[in-house]
C-alpha cells in the first residue's frame, strides 16, 4: 500500500465525520486542506499565508500522502475552509483519533477557560473553555464563549458533550461553582472538586466560619489535616489543608448534589520580600482526605502547565489575530499537533525543539506521523 493510500485511509477514517462547508467551486480535497493545516502547525507555522508557503515548499513531500489534484490550495481557500468547518465535528474527529493512541482511563478532567488576547476586544477578549484530561494528557472537549462571564455557559456546553466514566473527577475553579453544574456532573456518575466563590454568599460564609473555628480549636473539629512546604524558583510556599465530611450543620447541604466533603487550603508565601497569604475553599463529592484532595487541587493546574502553556509558548496562540471562528478550529489543530509531538518519544527534547526538528528533517516529521498513528507502519 502506498504512503498516499495509507495516509488517506487513516485520515478518511478519522475525518469522515467532517462535512465540507463548501457548496460550490470545490477544487481541493477537504482532507488535503485539513492535513496541510495540521502538519503546518506541527512545523510551527501560524497563519494562512505561512500555511500556503510551507505547503508549496513541501509539495514533493506532501504528494507522498495527499491527493493535491489541483496543486496547493491558496491562503484564502485554507482560511475559508478552516473558518467554516464545524468545530464540533472537527473535535469529534480529533477525539476519535486520540482513542487510537490509547483508551482513555478514568481520571481527573480539568475544565478551565483561556483568553485569546489577539482576538476581539482587548478589554474583553474572546475565550475558549477546555476540558483537559490530566491523567491522559489530552483535550476532551472545548467550547467558545464571548467573555469570562460566559464561561459558565461554556462549562454547561462541555459537560453536555463529554462522555464521562465512573471514576472521573471534574475539577473547576470558582467560576464553575453552580448547583446545576454539580448536578450535571453527578448525573453522569462522575465526581467533582470545585472551588467556592464568594458570590455564593451563604455557602462561602458557612464554610469560612466552620474552618475559622476548626483551625482555632482543632481538638474539637472532625477534620483531616496535612501541611506541605514547597520551594521553587527562589520562592517558598507553605500549604495547610483541612477537609471534613461532617456536614450535618451545613444549611445548603441539600442544594449540592452528592456533596460529601468541604476543603480549606491556607497558603502562605513570600513574593519580592513581601509576605502573602490566602485561603481557598472547595466542595467535593469525594470523602475527606486532606492529602489526596490537596494533590487533586494542585493537579488541576496541569491544564495551565501542560496545555495552555504549550499553546502559548510553542504555538504562539495568545498572539494569534486570526478570527474567532477560525481560532476555534485552529485550537483543535494545535491540540492535535501537540499530541503528535508528545507521542514521538525517541527524541528527548521540548515541544518547540521538536517542531524545529520537523522543519529541518522530513525523516523526523515522518517519524512523528508514525508515532501519532497518522500513518500505518
Amino acid at each position: 500500500m502506498s504512503s498516499l493510500t495509507k495516509m488517506q485511509s487513516r485520515m478518511i477514517h478519522y475525518f469522515s465525520i467532517c462535512e465540507d462547508p463548501r457548496k460550490h467551486r470545490i477544487r481541493h480535497n477537504l482532507i488535503d486542506i485539513i492535513l496541510i493545516t495540521i502538519l503546518a502547525v506541527v512545523c510551527g507555522e501560524e497563519g494562512w499565508e505561512s500555511f500556503h508557503e510551507w505547503a508549496k515548499d513541501k509539495r514533493d513531500y506532501l504528494r507522498q500522502y495527499l491527493m493535491l489534484e489541483h496543486g496547493i490550495p491558496s491562503p484564502d481557500t485554507i482560511r475559508r475552509v478552516i473558518e467554516r468547518l464545524n468545530p464540533q465535528q472537527f473535535l469529534t474527529a480529533f477525539t476519535s483519533w486520540t482513542q487510537e493512541l490509547g483508551e482513555r482511563v478514568p481520571g481527573q478532567i480539568c475544565i478551565d477557560g483561556k483568553a485569546m488576547r489577539g482576538v476581539g476586544d482587548k478589554s474583553n477578549p474572546f475565550r475558549l473553555v477546555s476540558a483537559w484530561c490530566e491523567d491522559n494528557q489530552m483535550l476532551l472537549g472545548m467550547s467558545k464563549v464571548g467573555s469570562k462571564s460566559n464561561e459558565i455557559i461554556g462549562i454547561y456546553d462541555i459537560l453536555d458533550t463529554l462522555l464521562l466514566k465512573p471514576g472521573d473527577l471534574i475539577t473547576i475553579d470558582a467560576m464553575g461553582c453552580q448547583s446545576k453544574i454539580v448536578t450535571k456532573i453527578a448525573e453522569q456518575k462522575a465526581d467533582y472538586l470545585i472551588a467556592v466563590k464568594q458570590n455564593q454568599l451563604g455557602l462561602w460564609e458557612e464554610i469560612s466560619n466552620y474552618f475559622d473555628q476548626a483551625i482555632m480549636m482543632p481538638e474539637q473539629a472532625e477534620c483531616d489535616g496535612v501541611s506541605k512546604t514547597n520551594s521553587a524558583h527562589g520562592r517558598k510556599e507553605c500549604h495547610h489543608v483541612w477537609a471534613t465530611s461532617n456536614l450535618d450543620w451545613l444549611p445548603q447541604l441539600e442544594k449540592w448534589c452528592n456533596l460529601k466533603s468541604i476543603v480549606c487550603v491556607y497558603r502562605r508565601w513570600t513574593e519580592k520580600k513581601n509576605k502573602k497569604e490566602e485561603k481557598r475553599y472547595y466542595i467535593t463529592s469525594l470523602e475527606a482526605n486532606a492529602e489526596l484532595l490537596h494533590e487533586r487541587i494542585r493537579r488541576h493546574w496541569s491544564v495551565e502547565n501542560e496545555f495552555h502553556w504549550h499553546l502559548d509558548v510553542a504555538f504562539n496562540e495568545d498572539r494569534s489575530q486570526i478570527s474567532a471562528e477560525a481560532n476555534e478550529n485552529l485550537r483543535i489543530a494545535r491540540a492535535m499537533a501537540l499530541q503528535l509531538l508528545k507521542a514521538e518519544t525517541t527524541c528527548k527534547m521540548g515541544i518547540k525543539a521538536k517542531m524545529r526538528k520537523c522543519v529541518r528533517s522530513e525523516e523526523y516529521l515522518h517519524q512523528v506521523l508514525l508515532s501519532g498513528k497518522f500513518l500505518m507502519r
